[in-house]
């Protein structure tokens, strides 16, 4: 078959730390797809005795979502900023006709 092995559907440029890994606690951090047609993600996460599995995963979801809504915040100001650039070129264009 042509599909892609299961492990390229989540890319993650090089050197990039990823989530789990970046808690200095968190000693191994993995992933598995039981099957490609069910909705179902078995997580693995060993932490040290410091933390636990659970803990570890919360704060990774907490971060993760930090990171989302400040992608959100910049996307949306540079949009604005391009609504605000073209509005007053159409307004500059539209003085001189």
């Amino acid at each position: 078959m042509n599909a892609p092995d299961r492990y390229e559907r989540f890319v993650v440029p090089e050197g990039t730390k990823k989530q789990l890994h970046r808690d200095e606690n968190v000693l191994f951090a993995g992933y598995k797809l039981p099957h490609p047609l069910q909705y179902k993600i078995l997580v693995r996460i060993h932490t040290t005795s410091q933390s636990s599995p659970m803990q570890a995963y919360n704060q990774a979801i907490n971060d993760l979502d930090k990171e989302l809504d400040h992608l959100k915040n910049a996307f949306e100001v540079l949009h604005l900023s391009f609504f605000l650039q073209s509005l007053f070129r159409f307004n500059f264009d539209w003085g001189n006709c």
